[in-house]
């Protein structure tokens, strides 16, 4: 007598034709087109934001909820790299510290013109080493830890360039 469709036994037959495991998770693939495309992106906003890279070593825009502060941690022939850090308007103001993003260290790679944040509150690497994406892992990153991270920073610079003010001293003439 023949065996149903559908059946255990053809099932298990079946899978170990194709060699496939139900419930199997499919091996994770980074989107490298995609995240070099926020990098890139990333890039230009930073450059917005960071007029005269070469000579300056901070800026200051005020947000409407608090500060940005940018600092250069590191200067290189192909690298620069910079701390982005958000605090409350006011400095007693602890109402908003939880709204604040962590401070973002990011990587300036000049000659590719990419950025990249390489530290997130302090830990990084981001996403690991990158050659074990085993999940759960001690620091509970995600397969795509960095590009959610690059991503945040995407949105985060574009949220500055829409909505922050340069704080600019002005040189004063006087008698």
């Amino acid at each position: 007598m023949a065996v149903p469709a559908g059946t255990g036994r053809s099932k298990a037959i079946s899978q170990a034709r194709t060699g496939a495991r139900e419930g199997a998770k499919e091996r994770y693939r980074v989107d490298l087109p995609t995240y070099h495309a926020d990098c890139d992106a990333n890039y230009l906003r930073l450059c917005k934001l960071m007029p005269e890279l070469a000579s300056n070593q901070s800026w200051s825009y005020q947000m409407p909820d608090g500060t940005l502060e940018v600092a250069v941690l590191e200067r290189s022939r192909y690298t620069t790299e910079v701390c982005l850090h958000a605090s409350p308007l006011k400095s007693g103001d602890r109402g908003n510290k939880w709204l604040m993003p962590p401070p973002i260290t990011v990587r300036l790679y000049h000659d590719a013109r990419m950025a990249e944040v390489v530290a997130v509150d302090g830990q990084g690497p981001v996403g690991g080493d990158g050659l074990n994406f085993s999940y759960p892992n001690p620091a509970m990153h995600n397969e795509d830890e960095r590009q959610q991270v690059n991503r945040y920073l995407s949105e985060w610079l574009a949220h500055c360039l829409a909505n922050g003010r340069a704080e600019v001293d002005l040189p004063f003439r006087g008698s």
